[in-house]
């Protein structure tokens, strides 16, 4: 019988889009590097990923956001550990403007999905974004990444990818 690998940690995050179509980015230094990401973090116990990506994105940018639903899920393999990211598609649930609120975040803004910068944009986040912007799926983005080494620091690199079409992988 083969061993059945599962995630050692779940996190979450949130691609919140605007009236405008822009997504709700946070510039975050982590492992050394400073890219803009989706809010988003560890699940804690006893609440679900919808939940965890609702309160971490406040935490980060004092935004209250309504989550729809499920548009893309990564495993991510770095050091002999993988961590499941599940990324859930959100609106804004009242009219208030981001604030600076975690240590970390240098910055929080609305980004157009079409003129992020690859080489500025995490590439964790770069392809949940940019499925978002190309046609607002009715399948969730399915992928790889690990962490390689650069001279800036630890980065993250998407390894493969997929649309996934039925209910598994």
């Amino acid at each position: 019988m083969t061993a059945l690998h599962l995630p050692q940690r779940l996190t979450a995050f949130t691609c919140t889009l605007n009236s405008a179509g822009h997504v709700l980015m946070v510039r975050h230094e982590r492992l050394g590097v400073v890219r803009w990401e989706l809010p988003g973090g560890h699940v804690e116990p006893g609440e679900t990923p919808a939940e965890a990506a609702t309160r971490e994105t406040f935490e980060e940018t004092g935004l209250q956001v309504d989550v729809t639903h499920l548009v893309a899920e990564c495993r991510h393999h770095w050091r002999h550990r993988a961590v499941g990211i599940l990324y859930f598609l959100a609106t804004p649930a009242a009219d208030h403007r981001p604030r600076l609120v975690e240590p970390g975040i240098q910055a929080i803004d609305w980004l157009d999905p079409n003129e992020l910068d690859p080489d500025d944009t995490s590439a964790l986040a770069l392809p949940v974004v940019r499925h978002l912007a190309t046609s607002r799926p009715a399948h969730p983005l399915l992928f790889e990444a690990t962490h390689l080494q650069t001279q800036s620091g630890w980065e993250p690199r998407l390894t493969r990818s997929w649309l996934r079409l039925g209910r598994c992988w």
